[in-house]
């Protein structure tokens, strides 16, 4: 008969389970069954040093992003810097470049003038 086994799962059960939920059917699933025998819920005193490992390690997590972004932050301004320097020196290479080119363009216009006579 249908009552001897877990309740079959409706599109509203799937749903759920897709996002991670939980209702009677889906806790029912041999899946479910099956991991619940192999991953058996913790004492609060096992649960308790379980938290405590794990923000430990988010503290630990925590230093370390911090101190990437002073790094980070530090590498940024030097970029900036460099970039800055660079532009000034396009620029004055550019300016030079015109200058030098507009003097050997009035050179040439001169040397192809005609001698006065």
């Amino acid at each position: 008969s249908p009552s001897d086994g877990p309740p079959q799962l409706s599109p509203i059960d799937r749903i759920i389970s897709l996002h991670h939920g939980s209702t009677m059917a889906i806790e029912a699933t041999p899946q479910r069954l099956q991991a619940s025998k192999q991953y058996p819920v913790p004492s609060l005193p096992e649960r308790i040093e379980q938290l405590q490992k794990q923000n430990s390690s988010l503290n630990h997590e925590v230093a370390y992003y911090r101190e990437i972004e002073q790094y980070r932050k530090e590498f940024e301004y030097e970029v900036a810097r460099v970039k800055e320097k660079l532009e000034k020196a396009l620029s004055k290479l550019a300016r030079s470049q015109q200058r030098v080119g507009d003097e050997w363009t009035q050179l040439r216009q001169e040397s192809r003038a005609p001698y006065p006579e």
